[in-house]
């Protein structure tokens, strides 16, 4: 079955303006979903050309002038993919809550949501998952380092932590 066949359970309820918070919301999301639903072309200026795009580049270098690390930037890139589901589905259900109206609106933004697809939202994902492996693959630091050889004591975060501390800990919690 089709996604764009099914109807919702349930109609959203009506959007009420109740004040000049909402009214800026909705001029907002009007912003966005213009810059997202759109492909951008490179100029000279700007020769990655989606606006997007230039926010990650700008919002991933540090204050010393240096790049941030892949780990960094996945949550940025994270952040970026949660907004655009969250406002493409306000987009849907916020003018016509009614199922036929919803379906139609959905074809209008399919293009610009799926991965595969030449968009904001699919190159996104793209690097998500290629940030996640690059995360994941670099070595890093160990969590916690024993502090001596008995391994009775260990530096987690920078505090040391015995495993007797631990152990009364455990008791305490079982009072």
């Amino acid at each position: 079955m089709e996604l764009t066949q099914t109807e919702p359970l349930h109609s959203a309820p009506p959007l009420i303006l109740e004040d000049v918070l909402h009214i800026y919301t909705l001029k907002l999301i009007k912003i966005l979903m213009f810059v997202w639903t759109r492909i951008w072309d490179p100029l000279v200026e700007n020769n990655i050309g989606d606006p997007t795009m230039c926010f990650l580049v700008l919002a991933s270098i540090k204050s010393d002038g240096g790049w941030a690390t892949a780990a960094e930037v996945t949550l940025v890139i994270a952040c970026l993919v949660f907004c655009m589901r969250a406002v493409f589905l306000f987009d849907l259900y916020s003018n016509d809550p009614t199922a036929k109206c919803v379906c139609g609106r959905h074809t209008e933004l399919e293009k610009w949501h799926y991965e595969g697809t030449y968009s904001t939202f699919s190159s996104l994902c793209t690097l998500q998952h290629i940030t996640f492996v690059i995360a994941y693959a670099t070595p890093s630091l160990p969590a916690f380092i024993w502090f001596d050889a008995d391994k009775t004591e260990l530096i987690w975060r920078g505090s040391l932590i015995t495993l007797a501390a631990f152990w009364n800990f455990g008791w305490e919690l079982m009072r």
